[in-house]
């Protein structure tokens, strides 16, 4: 667009436009490269300044960023859209060193400095006035150019930046899944907005990353999910660095937030049958997992992540408690309960004591170690035998709507059904516990008990 210098002169500056007051600068996404961003198309920065030499300025500096990502992401497959400039922290790692505004020792940076010294000699190869005239661009990587940058610049607390803020603090960091997740959906964000200061992220921004997964054809409701991360990530970031500024993902609205939801259709009994008979043909640990959720309707990671200690087969009443641990968290406090064990779930119970190997621990070694419980890999696996015995696609999760049912059929009361299910307030546990509770659970699970169980 053209600014006018003065009175009388104006310069053209690409890349800029001007919405009410504020300069924004936006540039078309390289088309090669477009797949690596998801599905943004854009780059688009606020520059804070209504000065025509500011901008240029700014705009220079931007092209250069951008140039020098979309270099280092040709050179590099494996590289996301704001890893150059964790490659070029960890570059400056290397030698002692870290970006601004560190105290860093001369020594150490006077190393680094030699070696760019060395490329910049060896590019000009004698000539003079090549060595003084070219930019650093030219002979640097874009990993050394941006660990250069950030040794002279000025720090910006950017998205990259919140995230990893946020990621250190959490209870969760040192679980793969979660920061797996975690990671995934703020990599969205930065692959649509870029990896910009998180103060000139926006309700224009968030508003879009929601247009944007709808246009991808995201369910409503796992946007509304990815949309609770973001907001997380920026309330602790808001929080840490003291920056005034609302969060953008506030009380954002979803158009047609869970109407293109399927309803999940339960199991009936003639499935549930046939799943049981076949898990004791079958009988086997993958078999065990899925006939433990049968009569109890817990979450597959509940079931997979169990220990021998859970299972409590010497009880008067056999029960299973159900309770986080450090590889397996639980997704409410009302989700830590104990739940009697009857019918194929008691079988199952039985079968995993009985086969435990000296020295086992967990329940299911397949799914689940001292660090990590994989649940979504037995989901996988469960899901596709289910739909291979059943001949329709159902997954595991419909356990926990089935016993519901089955509970209800029966007439069992909802704080009942809460007990089961985890479904309940945080206190529901205290009313059906050990001895009594658990007898008058299993007096209500004695009545849905299936497969010749009974």
């Amino acid at each position: 667009m053209k600014l006018l210098l003065g009175r009388i002169f104006s310069v053209s500056i690409k890349y800029v436009y001007q919405r009410g007051n504020t300069y924004y600068y936006q540039r078309k996404l390289p088309k090669d490269l477009l797949h690596r961003y998801h599905s943004a198309t854009h780059v688009k920065v606020n520059l804070k300044t209504s000065d025509p030499g500011l901008i240029a300025k700014r705009v220079r500096e931007l092209n250069r960023q951008y140039e020098s990502t979309w270099a280092a992401l040709r050179g590099n497959p494996e590289l996301k859209p704001y890893s150059v400039r964790e490659a070029a922290v960890k570059m400056l790692a290397e030698y002692g060193l870290k970006p601004q505004p560190a105290d860093n020792d001369e020594h150490a940076f006077d190393l680094l400095i030699r070696v760019f010294e060395r490329k910049h000699e060896a590019y000009a190869q004698g000539d003079e006035e090549l060595y003084r005239s070219v930019e650093p661009e030219e002979f640097l990587d874009p990993v050394e150019l941006e660990a250069l940058r950030l040794l002279n610049e000025e720090p910006k607390f950017r998205l990259s930046d919140a995230l990893r803020v946020y990621l250190d603090g959490h209870k969760n960091k040192d679980k793969k899944k979660f920061r797996a997740d975690t990671e995934r959906v703020w990599g969205r964000l930065i692959a649509l907005v870029g990896d910009k200061e998180l103060e000139e992220v926006g309700r224009v921004d968030a508003k879009e990353f929601v247009t944007r997964g709808i246009a991808e054809g995201v369910k409503t409701t796992t946007i509304g999910r990815y949309i609770s991360i973001l907001r997380a990530i920026f309330n602790v970031a808001i929080v840490e660095r003291e920056i005034t500024k609302k969060n953008p993902f506030l009380s954002l609205r979803i158009p047609g937030l869970g109407e293109d939801s399927k309803a999940r259709e339960p199991f009936d009994n003639d499935q549930l049958i046939t799943l049981i008979q076949e898990c004791k043909k079958e009988d086997d640990d993958i078999r065990w997992l899925l006939a433990l959720q049968i009569d109890l309707g817990c979450r597959i990671a509940e079931a997979a992540g169990l220990t021998l200690e859970d299972l409590h087969l010497n009880a008067p009443i056999p029960y299973v408690s159900i309770r986080p641990h450090p590889w397996r968290t639980l997704k409410t406090k009302s989700s830590k309960r104990n739940v009697p064990l009857v019918g194929v779930s008691l079988w199952a119970a039985q079968r995993i004591i009985q086969t435990a190997q000296p020295g086992q621990t967990h329940a299911f070694p397949r799914y689940t170690d001292k660090s990590e419980c994989k649940a979504t890999h037995a989901s996988n696996t469960l899901n596709k035998w289910i739909e291979s015995r059943l001949g329709v696609k159902k997954t595991t999760h419909e356990f926990r709507h089935t016993i519901r049912d089955r509970l209800r059929n029966v007439g069992a009361p909802k704080d009942i059904q809460d007990a089961v299910g985890g479904w309940g307030k945080e206190d529901i546990g205290d009313k059906y516990g050990l001895g009594y509770g658990l007898q008058q659970l299993r007096g209500w699970l004695d009545k849905i008990v299936l497969g010749g169980f009974k």
